[in-house]
């Protein structure tokens, strides 16, 4: 007689890891269902995070049977907002309170062309689970209130997980979907896995045979912002040169030994800024894209950043600082520099491109970086426009070269209080008058 294994039930899992908001709505969101006939499943990043015991709120669910009438019925019940996308059989549900929540018709995809979007079916929770990137991300949990919490794991995602392993579902996984060969390295460096040896293969053969066209190269940006905001950035770019992945970016990047140490430079920088200021939000991943372009020539760059689709303020000052990085940092290596003459060099550019300049920095040069960032450019003045007027100065550009000009001299420990700032307008005002008066 064949026996039948008891299913892994993760409802105790899942009342430790949400807060009890979020499991009242998964518990409505299941007698919703039940109520209209139909299987509701958790699914995607958040079950695999329930086992790593990660915070994730991003509530993905999808459903056997139509999923917008279902995500209308969710916003009808619990007042909320939906925004539904037909061709895919997907809808959006926001409420006030609480996390959004995804709503998927359990569906199958085809690919008719690598990278092209896929025709969809509504199908069942199998094939649903199965159309997924990797076996880690395609195990489900049903919400219907008899069975809630029971895991649903169809390819061995929980032993893939227990093992470290990032493995892809089917032969044509990247194919279909080009942008996993990135993901593949994302979540392997995020949870310090190992691609799977079948696995690792299939993206090397993909990565000869995939174009990304200008649909995908927004998708292929998406991905790389993911990886380069990861906390190893240098370890998943050493993994993408191994996969033959970085020639997506430019087909002249190579990872050669100086590069790898720059980016090891550049990863211990944004580490000590991220713990310094851990207030001012940075977008760590630009600091990594222009890096990976240092070695490009400036027409090379142009083109790289232009393709995927930088703004033009991003490009002009990645354009910019490679032009004059070389120059600035021999500016900052000078023996006597005052700090108005280092602040002269520095202000104006990102904080992303002040970090990679650091990290191409040597001795005095970086010093005065970290002198930047931690104290010069922190300096303002305590007047302002107004007192200026008060003082007898008519409103115009004078006003800027003069707030520019006393900020320097501050920098410098030359005003040191309110007063000595009043002091220097009333100096200037009667080296004007004095001007004047000679002009007479």
């Amino acid at each position: 007689m064949k026996r039948h294994r008891k299913k892994m039930n993760l409802l105790s899992e899942i009342e430790r890891v949400f807060p009890p908001r979020v499991i009242s709505l998964l518990r409505r969101i299941g007698e919703i269902a039940e109520d209209r006939g139909q299987n509701v499943y958790l699914v995607g990043g958040v079950v695999r995070d329930i086992f790593l015991g990660v915070k994730n709120l991003d509530i993905d669910i999808s459903i056997e049977g139509e999923g917008i009438e279902f995500a209308r019925e969710l916003a009808r019940q619990l007042t909320g907002w939906v925004k539904a996308e037909t061709r895919f059989g997907t809808a959006i549900v926001t409420f006030r309170g609480l996390p959004k929540v995804d709503v998927a018709t359990c569906r199958r995809e085809y690919y008719h062309s690598p990278g092209a979007l896929p025709e969809v079916i509504s199908s069942s929770i199998k094939n649903d689970l199965y159309r997924r990137d990797f076996t880690i991300n395609a195990m489900a949990v049903k919400l219907n209130p008899a069975r809630i919490g029971e895991l649903v794991d169809f390819f061995g995602g929980r032993s893939d997980l227990k093992k470290g392993v990032v493995r892809s579902l089917h032969n044509r996984s990247f194919l279909d979907d080009p942008t996993r060969i990135f993901r593949a390295v994302r979540f392997a460096v995020r949870y310090n896995f190992c691609i799977e040896t079948d696995t690792e293969s299939l993206i090397k053969e993909a990565t000869g045979r995939v174009i990304f066209d200008e649909i995908t190269i927004e998708r292929v940006r998406d991905e790389l912002v993911h990886i380069f905001n990861e906390e190893s950035v240098q370890q998943a770019i050493k993994k993408m040169a191994e996969l033959h992945e970085l020639k997506f970016i430019h087909p002249g990047i190579k990872l050669n030994p100086e590069t790898e140490t720059f980016l090891g430079e550049l990863e211990e920088v944004i580490s000590w800024f991220q713990s310094s200021f851990p207030g001012e939000k940075i977008k760590k991943w630009l600091s990594y894209f222009i890096a990976l372009l240092d070695e490009l020539t400036i027409d090379e760059a142009k083109i790289t950043l232009k393709r995927f689709h930088f703004s033009e303020k991003q490009t002009k000052e990645a354009v910019r600082m490679k032009k004059s990085a070389s120059g600035r940092l021999a500016a900052l290596g000078r023996k006597e520099s005052k700090p108005s003459e280092i602040y002269r060099q520095l202000r104006g550019l990102s904080v992303e491109l002040l970090l990679f300049l650091m990290a191409k920095a040597r001795g005095t040069a970086r010093q005065r970086i970290l002198l930047y960032l931690t104290k010069l450019r922190h300096v303002r003045l305590t007047i302002s426009g107004e007192d200026l007027r008060k003082a007898g100065l008519s409103p115009g550009p004078e006003f800027a070269t003069i707030l520019n000009n006393m900020l320097l001299t501050k920098l410098d420990g030359c005003l040191e209080t309110r007063e000595d700032e009043l002091i220097y307008v009333n100096s200037y005002l009667k080296e004007q008058r004095l001007k004047l008066s000679k002009l007479v």
